[in-house]
């Protein structure tokens, strides 16, 4: 079961990625789009993040809407009109920071914690073709480089989760939701501008920006 998990602690996380080397990447890794969408694409949607925590949560929505706006996407940051989640726990509050937007839609933001998985990379040695004497050092010695052995290892990966679910605010209704995870994170601001990449994507190829 993923652990229990808070932005910050995404900070430790991604020093220790810098410091172990390791690939980051961030995909949808299952999504939902409502059948026969009738509705127009939104103009401007607002981000609303369900993190408690007022400083992360304002880190977390101003780097994401900052990567939306690069993709010519008008979103616009819960935090900046109530500050602390607890103004917006009531279906009132909601509605009228909905009324202050201006917004057709309304993109909800959650995250899920970080699961960590055990890989074994196995040991191999790529053999190349023997040099003939005509052939340079150079191409000798990168060959020849290419061909020494990496030992195998085993490892852990650790997988950032989050959930989006996106709603249209005329008829309410869900027409999008999507999970989304990002291995061996190794910066807070370059996973965030990933992850609202990938969920831009996503809303623009399912016809709802």
């Amino acid at each position: 079961m993923p652990a229990p998990f808070r932005l910050p602690q995404l900070l430790l996380l991604a020093i220790i990625a810098l410091g172990l080397g390791g690939c980051s990447s961030t995909k949808v890794v299952d999504k939902w789009r409502a059948p026969d969408l009738q509705e127009p694409p939104a103009k401007r949607i607002l981000l609303l993040s369900l993190i408690k925590d007022p400083v992360t949560r304002a880190y977390f929505e101003d780097h994401f809407v900052a990567a939306a706006k690069k993709m010519g996407v008008d979103l616009v940051a819960s935090h900046t009109l109530a500050p602390n989640a607890t103004d917006i726990d009531e279906r009132d509050e909601i509605k009228r920071l909905l009324e202050k937007t201006g917004a057709d839609g309304v993109l909800i933001a959650q995250l899920r914690g970080v699961e960590k998985k055990h890989k074994h990379v196995p040991s191999r040695l790529d053999w190349y073709p023997e040099m003939y004497s005509h052939s340079g050092f150079w191409d000798y010695y990168y060959m020849s480089y290419r061909g020494i052995y990496r030992p195998g290892y085993i490892g852990d990966d650790d997988y950032f989760k989050m959930q989006f679910r996106y709603f249209s605010l005329a008829s309410e209704k869900l027409l999008w939701a999507g999970n989304l995870e990002t291995r061996n994170p190794r910066s807070i601001a370059g996973t965030i501008e990933k992850i609202a990449e990938e969920v831009i994507d996503e809303l623009k190829g399912s016809g709802l920006l």
